[in-house]
């Protein structure tokens, strides 16, 4: 009788260790809390079965030595699955962890990618309307990058694009969103800039990339232009409040000042007169 209570009560005690990490991985887990909770109550009402013959042999002297020695196993390999459960939610975890900040970013270039930028893009449009400030868009493509990549190859190509988001990151507030949104063009969002900020600040990077070489290939050196649009959101006069909305429009609006630049002769700085 004193060996099946040894027994079942080293089985509770492992049961109990189980279902208490089941229950830590339910308040530590975000994605997989559910399938945390079902385990997590699994073992409890495992745990709590384990409390019946215990008290069967402590009463009665009823013992059933063969379910006495298969507890311990069973409840062993149930902690061990536990302890390899966490290690593998842990995993899980940090990777899906990963994998979010990494959409969040141009594999590239590093800029922001074109979800997130617009996401991003989204927040601020909220933001100015509590603010009633403006935010500026602004669209930025290279000029005759096909060049570039026709002649010097496509990783000249990608360094001077990475180069160019430096440039332009070098010369931006914290607050200021720049994003990748196509192959060799990319959409700043300016908070809290007016038109005139906004054209200061596209011309201050226009002139900045023209200036002097953007990358080097060899012995060559690399230099291009850049075409820029705007189109300025004014919370006070848009009749629209719907941020994805508003960010289409505006992103649309921007687009084609950038083209009015190239067509006008490139390396010029346009505005889209929205209202």
């Amino acid at each position: 009788m004193i060996l099946a209570a040894i027994l079942y009560t080293t089985a509770f005690c492992l049961q109990t260790a189980a279902a208490a990490y089941a229950i830590n991985l339910f308040f530590r887990a975000r994605a997989y809390r559910l399938a945390c909770g079902f385990l997590a109550l699994g073992l409890g009402l495992m745990t709590g079965r384990r409390i019946s013959p215990l008290l069967h042999v402590l009463d009665n002297g009823h013992i059933n030595l063969v379910d006495a020695w298969l507890s311990i196993p069973i409840s062993l390999l149930l902690l061990l699955g536990m302890f390899q459960f966490k290690k593998l939610l842990i995993e899980l975890e940090s990777q899906k962890f990963l994998l979010e900040e990494y959409s969040k970013v141009d594999s590239l270039t590093l800029a922001m990618s074109r979800v997130e930028t617009f996401a991003r893009a989204s927040i601020e449009i909220e933001r100015s309307f509590r603010n009633k400030q403006c935010v500026a868009f602004l669209m930025i493509d290279i000029d005759h990058f096909k060049f570039v990549n026709d002649t010097y190859g496509h990783p000249a190509g990608d360094i001077t694009l990475t180069n160019l988001v430096k440039l332009c990151q070098d010369e931006l507030r914290a607050i200021d969103i720049l994003g990748r949104v196509g192959g060799e063009e990319f959409l700043l969002v300016l908070p809290a800039a007016n038109s005139s900020q906004a054209n200061e600040i596209a011309e201050r990077l226009r002139k900045k990339v023209s200036q002097k070489p953007c990358a080097s290939w060899g012995e060559h050196q690399i230099e291009i232009t850049v075409s820029i649009g705007i189109a300025v959101f004014d919370p006070c006069v848009e009749a629209n409040r719907v941020p994805k909305v508003i960010i289409q429009k505006y992103y649309e609006a921007c687009d084609r000042a950038m083209y009015r630049a190239k067509a006008a002769g490139r390396n010029q700085v346009c505005v889209e007169q929205t209202h």
